[in-house]
């Protein structure tokens, strides 16, 4: 049975666990937003409205489209053959490269928005940022996950989860920054002014960063509840010498000196000493 003083502190960590483990949803849901939008050309978007078209200006490639789609799937037509559902370009590309070099070059009336085909300043903050908002979002996976045996863990957990917001809000400030510039907020394509506004994948974006700061804000709480539940964590993994109480144990055989060490958590297993002076 479980001594009645113990069960404030089980409770503590029974709500512990529901913290920590709403934590940890929130970061997988944050990283595959963040992945969704940083495959996502929907990062600013102009409609032309003379071609009906939208050009979609990406992280590292660029689309037309007639509508607009999240992540652009290939398809399969009647023949089985490859189709793009967006004509989709890489910014790597060696011949939009080179497009790109010959239009500035002739100093094309267009060039601003032959411009935004380049990787820019803001795209490589975006994904430098992205590919560090990943790698410590998993590290807090992992700690989070073993924090419950080794409680230092959940202030290394609250460390791994700041710098992953942190690298998460750097990166939508930057772009977001870049966006509203004056010069970024409108392209001029053949004499004709179009609007260059904010796309769905950038939002997106935000939202994963919405999820990191409030998984981080969890983490707190859920520190704050394993430090204060002590010695009384209820699932045992953690079972330290402190937590079992000592008792003599004098059996029908006389074995003096026996101790027998138990503890009141629910999978606690007795184990006994036997003193080596004993007879």
């Amino acid at each position: 049975s479980i001594a009645p003083h113990r069960l404030p502190y089980m409770a503590s960590y029974a709500r512990y666990k529901t913290v920590l483990l709403l934590s940890l949803v929130l970061i997988v849901a944050g990283l595959l937003l963040t992945a969704f939008s940083l495959f996502s050309p929907l990062w600013q978007t102009a409609h032309m409205g003379d071609t009906d078209t939208i050009h979609e200006h990406g992280l590292w490639r660029d689309c037309v489209v007639s509508s607009a789609h999240l992540i652009p799937i290939p398809t399969s037509d009647e023949e089985g053959r490859t189709v793009e559902s967006a004509p989709c370009r890489s910014k790597f590309d060696d011949s939009v490269i080179k497009e790109i070099r010959e239009s500035m070059d002739a100093d094309d009336a267009n060039k601003r928005e032959i411009q935004l085909h380049t990787f820019l300043p803001q795209h490589k903050a975006v994904l430098f940022f992205g590919v560090f908002t990943f790698l410590f979002g998993l590290i807090g996976i992992v700690i989070g996950i073993c924090s419950p045996c080794f409680p230092p863990n959940s202030l290394l957990y609250v460390v791994a989860i700041f710098m992953t917001s942190a690298c998460s809000l750097l990166a939508d400030v930057i772009f977001i920054y870049a966006a509203q510039k004056s010069d970024n907020q409108a392209i001029v394509v053949d004499n004709i002014v179009y609007p260059h506004e904010i796309g769905m994948a950038a939002y997106l974006h935000m939202l994963s960063t919405f999820l990191f700061i409030f998984a981080l804000l969890l983490s707190v709480i859920a520190a704050y509840l394993l430090i204060t539940c002590g010695e009384s964590r209820g699932d045992g993994c953690c079972a330290r010498a402190g937590d079992y109480e000592a008792s003599k144990s004098v059996n029908t055989w006389n074995s003096a000196g026996i101790i027998v060490r138990t503890c009141d958590r629910p999978h606690c297993t007795p184990f006994i000493v036997k003193d080596s002076f004993s007879e």
